[in-house]
């Protein structure tokens, strides 16, 4: 045993071959794949500013506008997605039609308003589908983008003085 061990010590020493290169281990090899997934998803993002209407004297007779309304959305890069908007003043329906409320000694008083895309052509309501659609459409790009809120009133202005208000939800589908 002593002399084969001793001949293959000097047979690695002529052929130059080490001993330990000669015992070394098998090498095996694999993978594993790396994988995330994305989920679509949107948010409304920053702050909003308020529809206002700003101050009118009782007798303004015709509708006063707005166009100082707004907020962001951010939804996933290509994502699809439509927003409606929708009073939730008691009895609102999906058309973008709202009520402005104040009391006054006791007594409820309203002023109407409808909301639009535009300055004063595309109402902007909460009907995505079914009859004519009134929301917003739009493709997410990964950063937030803003949207103006215009609108009109459509009720006379002959009430008493006071802050009159509403709150619009702001619905973003995708």
């Amino acid at each position: 045993m002593k002399t084969s061990h001793l001949l293959l010590t000097a047979i690695a020493m002529i052929t130059g071959v080490s001993l330990s290169t000669a015992a070394s281990a098998a090498t095996a090899t694999g993978s594993l794949n790396a994988k995330i997934t994305i989920t679509s998803n949107c948010a409304i993002t920053g702050t909003s500013t308020d529809l206002d209407f700003g101050s009118n004297a009782s007798t303004t007779a015709s509708a006063v506008s707005a166009s100082n309304g707004g907020f962001s959305v951010t939804c996933t890069n290509q994502t699809p997605y439509t927003i409606g908007l929708k009073s939730t003043a008691s009895g609102a329906a999906d058309d973008g039609t709202g009520t402005m409320k104040a009391t006054v000694n006791g007594t409820a008083y309203t002023i109407g308003y409808q909301l639009y895309q535009d300055s004063g052509t595309t109402v902007w309501g909460n009907v995505a589908s079914g009859g004519s659609a009134n929301v917003k459409s739009a493709i997410g790009s990964g950063t937030a983008q803003a949207y103006t809120v215009y609108g009109k009133t459509t009720s006379t202005l002959n009430v008493p003085a006071a802050t009159y208000s509403d709150t619009v939800s702001i619905n973003v589908e995708y």
